[in-house]
């Protein structure tokens, strides 16, 4: 199992705006009506597996560079957790938000 970091939210924003880092959202979708992440990468938590992984049958991951700073915003409890399976994967820069959707909410002003 990978040790990934929590980075604050308006880091994220931040590095994201920069294109310096990608803001996956894998809030389920029944909590995705608090609002959306601008240019987040929307993934539903049961699809993690199969979205960043590179598959036999040659489909390539949402993300395919390993080294890409990502952020991932989730269910408080579910996020580190997410962020730890994208980095058991091979990528080198998983980080989870901390403080959720909220904290995003706060720096973006979306979903007020």
């Amino acid at each position: 199992m990978s040790v990934v970091n929590a980075i604050s939210a308006k880091e994220a924003v931040e590095h994201s705006q920069h294109g310096d880092a990608v803001i996956v959202d894998a809030r389920p979708q029944v909590m995705r009506h608090q609002g959306s992440v601008p240019g987040a990468v929307v993934v539903e938590p049961s699809d993690v597996k199969a979205v960043f992984n590179h598959t036999p049958s040659g489909r390539f991951p949402v993300i395919p560079d390993h080294d890409r700073e990502i952020a991932v915003v989730s269910v408080r409890s579910q996020a580190p957790v997410i962020a730890e399976q994208i980095a058991d994967m091979g990528y080198t820069n998983v980080h989870y938000i901390d403080g959720g959707y909220r904290a995003l909410s706060n720096v973006t002003g979306e979903g007020h």
